[in-house]
């Protein structure tokens, strides 16, 4: 699959709109899996079907640990104090981007359920904070699934050009 044009790179909020857009759907279409706090991987696994169509021209891939042939790797900052990792060995819930090639990285989503505490949260961020650093990721979100019988939710919070934002509802 030959890369997109880069007048065909999607900007920011071309791709908050998509994923704000396969949330939306997720949320419709398979609240049971919220409703009944399934695993995580199964509900990813759902949102990145609903993000392929809306990427045509790239892959979308749960859990995919490659840097070209080599497993994926990045710096990231332990807990408390201490110097950075060096060499995390990662697996991105869901990646969009182009097989082989780190050329065209285009968004890199990890997400949580909603129970689960805040340094989770905060570690997912640092996460993609490291792989729009290391692997050249241009943006990154973090989802958090509220997982509950009555009104099951997604919040997204998107990063781009080294800021968070919460994406609307």
């Amino acid at each position: 699959m030959a890369g997109p044009h880069p007048a065909q790179q999607p900007e920011a909020q071309a791709v908050q709109h998509y994923l704000q857009e396969a949330l939306a759907k997720l949320v419709a279409q398979d609240a049971y899996l919220l409703a009944n706090d399934l695993n995580e991987r199964t509900i990813t696994h759902k949102l990145a079907e609903y993000l392929q169509p809306l990427f045509p021209d790239r892959n979308v891939d749960c859990e995919y640990n490659r840097d070209g042939h080599e497993p994926k790797r990045v710096r990231l900052q332990p807990a408390g104090e201490g110097p950075p990792d060096l060499g995390s060995y990662v697996y991105p819930d869901i990646i969009v981007h182009q097989r082989g090639t780190n050329d065209h990285n285009l968004l890199i989503i990890e997400a949580k359920k909603a129970y689960r505490n805040n340094d989770a949260i905060d570690h997912d961020r640092a996460k993609v904070e490291a792989f729009a650093s290391d692997l050249r990721y241009r943006f990154g979100a973090v989802v958090v699934f509220k997982v509950t019988h009555e009104n099951p939710e997604c919040r997204a919070f998107f990063y781009s050009d080294h800021r968070w934002t919460e994406l609307g509802a």
